[in-house]
């Protein structure tokens, strides 16, 4: 196959086939770099294509998932592709993913096996799927036969999101979808081999499609980010450079804390950020060297439905940039409550069609039924669109600016959460009698109510949330939980979640007799816990996850810290998060 004959099939071209010429034509030019290893273009396709050739022993065939649980490494990519060439689709999760959560997902999609690692492989035994360690699929002796091509309709890969009901529900890409994103990213962003792209996003999140698959589609480097999150925001600068990054996409949150560094200062090569995932309330400062692309779309349209590039503030210009227009293939509709389209500078429900939606949910055809409908304003007799829940309006320009939503569905760090998965959970818990969880007004965090069943007797805030953390993911779980005698209510006698949004935020214990500081170490790590979880008071005993932390806090405390001449990384956070613990570590490394 040739680049010419890619070009001349037309709008469709399948990923892996797409990859399989790059392996032919510049098969020892680097595909991944991670820690200090390199692996070619011919050494992927040919691990991708021995371990296709064991899983159709184990049964894979077209229309067959299997799951990964796999560290980020060059293998999970390597076990993905082995997927696609077997015929079957994977099924993306978190390898950090509570048990009872990933073993539900499991048995929902109906996984054959779980491709995972050996020294995790007990952690399935007598689950619902068996586990093939990847390391000993690749060594077994199995002829790597020619690949069909993927059709299509044929599923890509699933990727379960939070489920309002409760439950999570996986939503079924197909290969057309893929083909589609990649194509307008490579015409978007100008791919070319010479690019060098990170990989930092979750499998489980479907922004890891948006890093791998354009990427290695388009003959460039695929750089996996070493660690949960680089230190700081300066340290992650200095990384992308040393790296020679050229392309790389990150959330928005951390895309605003990498917006004001010192770029010019460490010679980034970095010319196209990428952003999205939640609402963009900034413009980029004039005179960086790469330019900023605001992405939106939600899991159930192939990752990115709209994009604009995102420049810098024009004077007197106040407005937060927009989500744009939709991608080649996809089309964008402004509706009301009828489906009917509103005029320009009206909210209404945004509505996606065309090549990028989804096949739907899977095993929830009645949700699938309600949410994917019929689209009438294309010809196309089994065109469907998908109803996003996302209020939107056409700016003059024709983009589209991203207002709110219309349900209890909320965004944070880039995770798409449905509260009512957080609240099941919750409620499930013992000595839990009522529990509504919010997006704080802040809009930075999570926080949950709790009505407990024996007010002479409740249960332990930290405790519900350690105990929460052993059913959802982390991203999920409460920033703070509160107990309260009981919730407020409307008029009409729901809970009143606008109150619980807006209530003060808890505080730390203060300092107050054993509470009191024991050294300066203590002290000062106080002060910016106040500064950076902007907090009035903290304790000795508090602990730095419960007073509203996150992995995005810890990487602008290790910022802070560092100005001060304090030696402090973001992962020592997650190993020390009570401030006395984390000080005491940090005395005993500074004496060592």
């Amino acid at each position: 196959m040739t680049e010419a004959s890619i070009a001349v099939r037309g709008a469709y071209t399948s990923v892996p086939s797409r990859i399989a010429w790059w392996a032919q034509v510049q098969p020892q030019r680097p595909a991944i770099v991670h820690a200090g290893t390199v692996v070619t273009y011919a050494e992927l396709y040919d691990r991708a294509r021995r371990l296709a050739a064991v899983l159709r022993t184990r049964g894979v065939t077209p229309g067959t998932f299997v799951a990964l649980a796999l560290e980020r490494s060059p293998d999970l990519v390597v076990a993905a592709l082995g997927v696609l060439l077997a015929g079957g689709a994977y099924v993306g999760t978190d390898v950090d993913e509570p048990e009872p959560r990933l073993n539900a997902i499991l048995a929902d999609s109906g996984a054959s096996l779980v491709l995972t690692r050996a020294a995790r492989a007990d952690r399935f035994a007598g689950g619902p799927v068996p586990a093939l360690p990847v390391e000993e699929a690749l060594a077994e002796e199995a002829v790597a036969d020619e690949v069909a091509e993927a059709l299509p309709s044929d599923a890509f890969y699933v990727v379960y999101t939070s489920g309002s009901t409760g439950s999570p529900k996986g939503v079924v890409v197909a290969h057309e979808g893929v083909s589609n994103l990649v194509a307008w990213y490579h015409q978007a962003f100008e791919v070319r081999p010479s690019d060098r792209m990170t990989q930092l996003a979750r499998p489980s999140f479907d922004a890891w499609a948006l890093e791998v698959w354009p990427c290695l589609s388009g003959g460039a480097t695929l750089c996996l980010v070493e660690t949960r999150l680089p230190e700081s925001p300066l340290d992650f600068v200095r990384w992308l450079a040393a790296e020679r990054i050229t392309v790389c996409f990150l959330t928005t949150a951390l895309a605003v804390e990498m917006l004001d560094q010192p770029w010019a200062s460490h010679g980034a090569a970095l010319r196209v950020m990428l952003t999205g995932g939640e609402k963009l309330h900034r413009h980029p400062p004039r005179g960086l060297p790469f330019r900023l692309y605001n992405l939106y779309g939600p899991t159930e349209t192939t990752v990115v439905a709209t994009w604009t590039e995102v420049p810098p503030r024009a004077s007197g210009d106040d407005q937060a940039p927009p989500i744009g227009r939709p991608l080649p293939g996809l089309h964008a509709y402004v509706l009301d409550a009828e489906r009917r389209p509103v005029p320009p500078g009206t909210v209404g429900e945004l509505h996606v069609g065309g090549v990028g939606v989804a096949r739907g949910y899977l095993n929830r055809p009645e949700l699938t039924a309600e949410r994917f409908l019929p689209d009438p304003f294309v010809p196309e007799a089994d065109a469907r669109m998908y109803a996003t829940g996302d209020l939107v309006r056409e700016l003059p320009d024709g983009a589209l600016d991203f207002v709110g939503r219309a349900d209890d569905q909320v965004k944070l760090r880039g995770f798409r959460i449905e509260l009512g998965e957080v609240e099941t959970a919750l409620n499930r818990l013992a000595g839990v009698r009522e529990a509504v969880v919010v997006l704080h007004e802040r809009g930075d965090r999570l926080v949950g109510y709790v009505v407990p069943e024996d007010p002479g007797n409740p249960p332990e805030a930290g405790e519900l949330r350690r105990e929460l953390g052993l059913r959802v993911p982390d991203y999920m779980v409460p920033h703070t939980v509160t107990l309260l005698e009981a919730l407020p209510l409307t008029p009409h006698g729901k809970a009143d979640r606008k109150a619980l949004a807006g209530r003060p935020l808890p505080v730390g214990r203060g300092t107050d007799g054993d509470q009191q500081f024991r050294t300066d170490t203590e002290r000062v790590l106080a002060e910016l816990w106040c500064e950076v979880l902007e907090v009035s008071s903290v304790g000795r005993e508090d602990s730095f996850f419960e007073l509203g932390g996150d992995s995005l806090h810890a990487m602008r405390l290790a910022n802070r810290a560092r100005e001060r001449g304090i030696r402090l990384g973001a992962d020592d956070l997650f190993e020390f998060d009570v401030l006395h613990e984390l000080a005491a570590s940090m005395n005993a490394a500074a004496d060592g």
